[in-house]
């Protein structure tokens, strides 16, 4: 009893010079007391402490349910418990994360895939039958990115297959691919929110790359990439940016009026069609009609007024240096003749 003494003495003098705080009888009844406000008030329902005292050494017993228990014994139980229910809960939150990362995540993306490629080839039909006056045409390739890292180029064909199709290994592929394309973002930047880094990660816009090819109506079997060494002019090229954003806005406009019939189909074009020839002037804004697109353009020298065009109302704008102010002329076009309304 006396070395059992000699130790708890030891083991309460290397505890008060770590907590800086002597600890006397007053020290262990306010303890023992705040220990069974705790434990009565708190989880351990039913449990209550016991302070004994053997040869001057005071021991606190804590008894519940299953006993009685050395105070010593009791925070360890209550450790391990406590660690097991951390354990627990990082197991639910994993799971919860993990349906939600091959679930809802995957099945968005998958759908936002899907979505773009049909636009892409909405704006392919729409190109087909649409050619410059010299025959030059466009095609638009929608694919991975040449730089798409190896996560990315896993992630992709594994979206194209429904969950329900997927085997256990293609799960798991696509769940350790989607992860690692997440850490990437963190260790890029760990100081941003997590919705922030799930954002950038999963942005597919990323993944993909556009390639316009450039056909040839003489060479119907030759296409060349655009870049800058395609040798075309710069009517030629700025003639194939139009037919690409025009493709893109009528594809873009048909996928939004299957929810909202009534939107608006409008463009607007700020001196469109600068170092293009006239001809092609009609060739472009009858595309936009036969789009269904309506238009607003300013322009100092194309008037819209084609055959090709059924109807257009045209604002000319008169300037004198020496008078103030400005005149305007308004025009309408019914797709034969030009008359003037009214200034």
């Amino acid at each position: 009893m006396e070395e059992l003494t000699a130790a708890v003495q030891a083991g309460l003098d290397a505890a008060e010079e770590g907590a800086g705080e002597e600890v006397d009888d007053s020290g262990i009844l306010r303890r023992r007391e705040a220990l069974h406000r705790l434990l009565s008030g708190g989880s351990s329902v039913g449990a209550r402490t016991e302070l004994t005292e053997h040869s001057g050494v005071k021991r606190v017993t804590v008894h519940d349910d299953a006993g009685a228990h050395d105070v010593t014994a009791y925070a360890a139980r209550l450790a391990e418990a406590e660690a097991e229910a951390e354990e627990a809960a990082l197991l639910r939150e994993e799971e919860a994360y993990e349906r939600h990362l091959l679930g809802e995540l995957a099945g968005h993306l998958a759908r936002q895939i899907d979505e773009a490629r049909a636009l892409i080839a909405t704006m392919n039909e729409v190109l087909g039958d649409v050619t410059t006056s010299q025959g030059l045409g466009v095609r638009i390739e929608w694919g991975l990115a040449p730089d798409a890292d190896e996560d990315v180029r896993a992630v992709v064909p594994l979206l194209a297959r429904p969950a329900e199709r997927r085997t256990r290994l293609e799960t798991t592929r696509l769940r350790d691919a989607l992860r690692r394309c997440i850490e990437a973002i963190r260790r890029l930047d760990p100081t941003a929110t997590g919705g922030a880094q799930l954002r950038a990660a999963l942005d597919y816009r990323s993944w993909f790359a556009f390639t316009v090819h450039i056909t040839d109506a003489a060479r119907p079997d030759r296409e060349r990439r655009l870049s800058h060494r395609t040798g075309l002019s710069q009517g030629e090229q700025r003639v194939v940016a139009y037919l690409v954003l025009f493709a893109a806005a009528a594809a873009q406009f048909d996928a939004v009026q299957a929810n909202a019939p009534a939107a608006p189909r409008l463009i607007l074009l700020d001196d469109a069609f600068a170092k293009v020839d006239e001809p092609t002037h009609g060739r472009l804004l009858g595309l936009l009609v036969q789009l269904d697109l309506d238009f607003v353009l300013t322009s100092e020298r194309v008037w819209g007024c084609f055959a090709s065009v059924p109807g257009l109302h045209i604002y000319e704008c008169l300037r004198d240096p020496a008078v103030p102010g400005i005149a305007t002329l308004h025009f309408s076009w019914d797709g034969a003749r030009r008359r003037l309304l009214g200034v």
